[in-house]
């Protein structure tokens, strides 16, 4: 299972329009910059988020955008649907009954809990707690860099 980049830059303009102090309409091209996504892309983005209700949005010269409601009512959860729809890890989970192994399979129940287990994150999970992620202590991922062998540990094609 993949997020798709919608999903990615729905999730980067939240949190530009739930950082921002200033309580006022965004326009596109301001969130564009901000989070360096193209402007056609996130516009498209952006509709499907006002059609969930995440986001607001009003036409004119001082138009643009803004949350619907306090960022920590909106949950990961809400976005991961309205950007992808309902997020399955197997179809027999999305279409019960329609898979004949289901009382058999030994798999189901794996699927079952990591299906559980992925509903549970994104539902725990708030706008606010992603904008306050670093002032909370939660440490960057690790990088992990390939360690250069040494030359006892190269092969002898690599040692030459």
């Amino acid at each position: 299972m993949k997020f798709t980049r919608a999903t990615e830059y729905a999730f980067r303009a939240l949190r530009f329009l739930a950082s921002q102090i200033e309580e006022r309409w965004f326009s596109i091209q301001e969130i564009a910059k901000a989070e360096q996504v193209p402007v056609q892309f996130l516009s498209k983005v952006m509709q499907q988020l006002s059609q969930a209700s995440i986001v607001q949005s009003t036409c004119g010269k001082s138009g643009g955008y803004r949350l619907s409601k306090p960022p920590d009512q909106i949950r990961m959860s809400d976005v991961v649907l309205a950007m992808e729809g309902p997020v399955t890890v197997n179809n027999c989970l999305a279409f019960p009954g329609e898979c004949s192994f289901q009382n058999h399979c030994k798999m189901h129940p794996v699927w079952v809990e990591l299906q559980e287990a992925i509903d549970s994150i994104l539902s725990k999970y708030d706008i606010t707690m992603i904008v306050n992620s670093k002032k909370r202590g939660a440490k960057p991922p690790v990088r992990r860099t390939a360690k250069k062998k040494t030359n006892a540990e190269a092969s002898p094609s690599q040692r030459a």
